[in-house]
C-alpha cells in the first residue's frame, strides 16, 4: 500500500487531538501539515482555536468536506472518532501509533474505512524530516515500513 498515494492525496485532513504544546504530536503534526500546504483541520474539545484557525470540537462539527482523519488522541476515543468518521462519509483515517483500539479497527474493517494503525505519520509525509527520516530507514532495514 502507497500511504502517501492514500492519504495524503487530498489537502484537507482533520487532526483530531491537535494540542497547543509543541511537544505533543497533535501539534507537531498539525504544523508539519501546514508547512508542506496541506489544509489541516484542528478538531479538539478543549480549544477554540490554533494558529489563527478555528478548532472544532467533534469532526461532525467540520463543516467543510474531509477525506482524511488522523486521530492523536488517547485509545479510549478512537471508537467514537472513527464512528463519526463513518457517519460523514469520511473514507481514510490514520491512528497515529497509540491512539488505536481493537474496537475502533474492527469497526473500520466493517464499514470498509481505510486505515492506517501503529505507524508514525511523520514518517510517510513527505519530505521526510529530521529523526523521522532515519528512524524510517531503520523501518525499511528491518522491513517494518
Amino acid at each position: 500500500m502507497n500511504y502517501n498515494e492514500i492519504f495524503f492525496e487530498n489537502k484537507k485532513i482533520a487532526v483530531v487531538g491537535v494540542s497547543r504544546n509543541k511537544h505533543k504530536f497533535g501539534n507537531i503534526i498539525f504544523n508539519e501539515l501546514l508547512k508542506r500546504e496541506f489544509e489541516p483541520i484542528p478538531v479538539n474539545p478543549n480549544l477554540e482555536e490554533i494558529t489563527g484557525k478555528k478548532c472544532y470540537k467533534t469532526i461532525c462539527e467540520v463543516p467543510q468536506k474531509v477525506d482524511t482523519v488522523i486521530t492523536v488522541t488517547p485509545p479510549n476515543s478512537a471508537l467514537k472518532i472513527a464512528k463519526e468518521c463513518y457517519s460523514n462519509g469520511i473514507a481514510n483515517i490514520w491512528f497515529q501509533q497509540g491512539s488505536e483500539s481493537n474496537e475502533a479497527l474492527e469497526f473500520c474493517r466493517q464499514n470498509e474505512i481505510n486505515f492506517i494503525s501503529g505507524k508514525c505519520v511523520l514518517m510517510y509525509l513527505e519530505p521526510v524530516k529530521s529523526f523521522h527520516k532515519f528512524h524510517r530507514f531503520f523501518s525499511k532495514v528491518f522491513g517494518k515500513y
